[in-house]
Order: C-alpha cells, then structure tokens, then sequence
C-alpha cells in the first residue's frame, strides 16, 4: 500500500479531525463535508459503487438516529432532573449516605450507571451519571472520565445485554449448521 492509498483510507478520520479540529468547523457542516470527501474517494480512487456508498450513508444515517434517540431520553432526563429540584434531592440523599466521594462514585457511576447501562446502553451511563457527580461536587472532568471509566464493565453486558443475545444466538445458529456430536 503506498502513501497515497493510505491517505485515502484514512479519510473519514483526517476529515473530521482537520474540519472539527483544525479548522474549527460546526460539526453540523464539517460531518456532510467529510461524508462528501469521503464518498468522492471512496468512488473514484476505490471504485465503490455508487448503490453501495448510498446504501452505507444511509445505513448511518439510521443508526445515528437510534443513538441520538437514546440521548435525546438521557438528556430529557437531566433537564426533567434539574427543573423539578430533583437533583438537589438527589444531593441531599447522597450526602446523607456519606460524605466520601468514593461511595458516592461507586454508587453513582458503579452501580447506577450499570443499572442505566442494562437499561439503555448507548453512553447513556455518562450522560446522566456524569451531571449527578458534578451535582454531588465533582470536578466537571473528573466526573465524566469516572463515569466512563466506571461504564467500562457495564459496557461488554451492553444494553438491555444486546452483545450476549447476539453472541449466544451466533453461537447456537453455529451449532444447529455443524456437527456437535465430535
């Protein structure tokens, strides 16, 4: 692979980080620039077929939607969450159960976030576990990287456990196709 079939490969990468990132671009215009950039490559130096690199887009565009869905309940959540009073309740109730933070973060990020992670997957646990630790008085980028960092064992079980329905049902689809008696 020469230099120049690196570069094009690594398109969708570079374009997002040098219109996010370099050239500081909104990411509702650096994200179709990108598409753009990408799928022009993808068609001329590859020779992707145009059905083909629709389909793809289009395939992302429903997968993003589903994702923005489950975020757009987190953050529905929060604000609901931060309007009724409820996260001074919430602090409250913490603090009351102790005063260490590393309690309140085993319990927040650990278990609350597991439970959220069961529930809704999807990065959900950081988005609303992460607001709660900086409710409690955590710093803004300790919360999140805790929460995340917390979310990382919870994550393999996946939503509503997405990765051990689809792995044991690959597995027993591979088993019914093959001979088990060996």
């Amino acid at each position: 692979m020469n230099i120049f079939e690196l570069l094009t490969a690594l398109t969708p990468v570079l374009a997002v980080f040098i219109f996010l990132v370099i050239l500081r671009m909104p990411a509702s215009r650096a994200m179709p620039v990108s598409l753009a950039a990408t799928a022009l490559l993808a068609f001329f130096i590859w020779k992707v077929p145009a059905v083909q690199i629709t389909a793809a887009a289009i395939e992302g565009i429903l997968i993003s939607v589903s994702i923005l869905w489950i975020v757009f309940g987190a953050i529905l959540l929060l604000n609901t969450l931060a309007n009724s009073d409820a996260l001074d309740s919430i602090r409250n109730g913490f603090t009351q159960i102790s005063a260490d933070r590393r309690v309140q973060l085993i319990i927040i990020a650990w278990l609350f976030g597991s439970f959220i992670e069961g529930a809704a997957g999807f990065g959900t646990p950081a988005a609303i576990g992460a607001p709660l630790l900086v409710a409690l008085g955590f710093p803004p980028l300790a919360a999140v990287s805790l929460a995340l960092i917390a979310d990382s064992s919870a994550v393999s079980f996946g939503a509503v456990g997405t990765p051990m329905i689809v792995g044991v049902k690959q597995g027993l689809n591979e088993g019914v196709g093959s001979n088990c008696r060996e």
